[in-house]
């Protein structure tokens, strides 16, 4: 059973329903491997075992029964600990929360929920999201599976290290400037920026608890896991319109047919703005735009004629710093800088419908050491700003509301891992992920770090080694009362 650690959400949901193992089984090895690889990783916070085994038994039963909960029935999953979870503590790594257990679920917690899926536990995130490291005040520090003395990236970097390990199938984060696609980066798993607006954050910290509601912008919430499919089985699941946040738009009718690659036009960069990024990054990118040229597909290496990122990083610090109530902007300024956004994403949008995605860098470099914030970054021997450098290919799509993709795409000289964005319109997320599905043809699919699947299978033999001399010491015992 060791096997199933590995297993993509949406695989292990078809074994479950057609009973080729429990939901049971499913998260017996589940436990095994947290228990074996948590200790050094961190990643996971707050584990709900006595929880999980009830609600997977009950799956069990209720199969036994005939009854489907939904698409998700048995699987297990964890959360970023930012998002509330009814009855399960959720800090948000922020000290006055420490022992903050929510009375309702996030609404997109409660879609997971009511689609099947069984709340393993909380993954670790930075103080109320506000780094690309991830380093509680809490729980301490989260570190990479490939390399523990690297980081996961953040905010949503311990859900990026449990998928990545094996601990987790399917993760829910949270991305304000990078927070999903940064660690899916770092850690080489999947990752999914929905469009703005086109999933619910109630239930998100920050806000905190009890507070009035002021974030409206550049806020999203989507999944972290080891396979396209799971994107869009996650996305499908937590989207649309939410009775509490009466802005959220609806979905929109997407009309498209699975094509080969071929019939898509491309888009590329290797990057935009004043911060380079690495060559072994821009290789990485040339390479997979060489692979796409080769297949006869339409590709061509542009960035929107009219983007002005100085401006659009502004106009992206404005909006945050007022609606976080982090600085003195007054009404009108803010006002300005959502006229200002607007024009940015007509720039965009105007740039987008000459192509289906734009395929650009997600960091300029691969994982970093860990490090205090703030501590300049090295590009190519060259220091640059910490969150400057670190945000400087993925703030712009907050800003401009994009759905983003994350897939993994090579691994840097030092063996760590290397993505890039596939950028697609407002709203045509469940085409960018048809097209970011038939992308994997060349970028591949999810490769677990060393030494974790290995690991596991040689924990399970040994406990199955022990367990036959049992049967045969048992055995033996008979025989000598026969």
């Amino acid at each position: 059973m060791s096997h199933l650690v590995f297993l993509t959400a949406s695989e292990l949901a078809k074994a479950i329903r057609d009973r080729t193992v429990s939901s049971v089984e499913v998260l017996d090895p589940h436990l095994e491997h947290i228990a074996l690889h948590n200790s050094q990783l961190n990643a996971i916070i707050t584990l709900d075992v006595e929880n999980a085994y009830q609600r997977a038994k009950k799956a069990d039963e209720a199969l036994g029964r005939g009854e489907i909960w939904g698409r998700l029935h048995g699987v297990p999953i964890t959360i970023k600990d930012s998002l509330e979870t009814k009855g399960l503590r959720t800090t948000s790594s922020y000290e006055p929360l420490a022992n903050y257990v929510p009375t309702q679920d996030a609404t997109v917690v409660a879609r997971l929920r009511a689609a099947g899926a069984i709340l393993l536990g909380k993954t670790n995130t930075p103080k109320l999201t506000a780094d690309f490291q991830t380093n509680s005040p809490l729980f301490g520090r989260t570190n990479n599976p490939w390399n523990l003395d690297y980081t996961s990236g953040g905010s949503t970097g311990g859900g990026a290290a449990a998928v990545a390990a094996g601990l987790s199938p399917l993760e829910l984060g949270s991305d304000l400037g990078g927070s999903i696609r940064v660690p899916g980066h770092f850690c080489g798993v999947f990752g999914l920026k929905p469009t703005e607006h086109r999933v619910s954050t109630f239930g998100h910290i920050p806000e905190l608890p009890g507070k009035p509601k002021t974030i409206r912008h550049l806020q999203t919430i989507g999944p972290l896991a080891r396979s396209v499919e799971d994107l869009r089985l996650c996305l499908s699941l937590i989207q649309g319109l939410d009775p509490q946040q009466n802005w959220l738009l609806p979905i929109p009718t997407e009309q498209f047919k699975l094509e080969n690659l071929r019939a898509y036009r491309y888009a590329w960069t290797t990057g935009f703005g004043d911060i380079p990024a690495s060559t072994e990054t821009k290789r990485c990118l040339e390479k997979l735009a060489l692979s796409l040229e080769n297949l006869g597909c339409c590709i061509e290496e542009h960035n929107p004629p009219n983007l002005d990122v100085t401006v659009a990083r502004e106009t992206y610090s404005e909006i945050l710093k007022f609606e976080f109530g982090l600085s003195e902007i007054n009404q009108q300024q803010y006002e300005h800088a959502l006229h200002k956004r607007d024009r940015i994403i007509t720039d965009l949008e105007g740039f987008l419908s000459d192509w289906d995605v734009w395929l650009c860098p997600v960091v300029p470099i691969a994982a970093f050491t860990h490090r205090p914030s703030g501590e300049p970054i090295e590009i190519d021997g060259k220091q640059f700003p910490y969150l400057k450098a670190i945000g400087a290919y993925t703030t712009l799509f907050n800003l401009g509301g994009n759905p983003v993709i994350v897939l993994p795409l090579s691994q840097s000289q030092k063996g760590l891992p290397i993505g890039v964005q596939v950028v697609g319109r407002r709203g045509s997320d469940m085409r960018l992920i048809a097209i970011a599905e038939t992308l994997t043809q060349i970028t591949g699919g999810f490769q677990p770090p060393p030494g974790y699947y290995s690991a596991t299978l040689r924990v399970r033999s040994q406990k199955s080694e022990v367990r036959s001399q049992k049967l045969e010491v048992r055995s033996q015992k008979s025989e000598v009362r026969s």
